[in-house]
């Protein structure tokens, strides 16, 4: 008898600590406050540059495929229309091909390999492409498919 007393106790204390947080929260998010100054604030994405897909024999001895699509952010319109421009477009076409034929399946299974993949792609088009007003072009790499087989 003194189990079940005890239950219905702890459950209504329970109950009324979640009622009344709710109530607290709802009033709060009512009151249309803002969020709290110390909030981390996010850059928007800059303009997107749709590159084209990939697909390519990896390095080593099996027999890998990779069939990927990349899209660029760019710092800003003025880098996405110089990034947009045929020749570059070419030469950007090309540098992902040569950096995608020395990777090896192991490099680019795990989701840290696929990050350091387009870190370093993100590197080389920085390398070649003209600076925007003394920054690099190119902000991210983006994957919008990624497949290894």
């Amino acid at each position: 008898m003194k189990r079940i007393f005890v239950f219905i106790i702890v459950g209504l204390v329970m109950f009324g600590v979640g009622f009344g947080g709710g109530l607290a929260l709802g009033r709060s998010m009512a009151s249309g406050e803002s969020a709290p100054p110390d909030a981390k604030k996010v850059a928007e994405p800059g303009p997107i540059v749709p590159i084209g897909e990939f697909t390519s024999n990896l390095a080593g001895s099996g027999k890998h495929v990779i069939s990927f699509t990349v899209s660029l952010e760019a710092l800003n319109a003025k880098a996405a229309e110089a990034i947009s421009a045929a020749g570059w477009l070419l030469r950007i076409k090309n540098e992902i091909l040569l950096i995608v034929k020395d990777k090896i399946y192991e490099d680019l299974t795990s989701a840290e390999g696929a990050l350091q993949f387009s870190e370093e792609i993100k590197r080389a088009l920085n390398a070649q492409l003209p600076e925007i007003r003394g920054e690099a072009p190119v902000v991210r790499v983006l994957f919008e498919t990624f497949v290894l087989q």
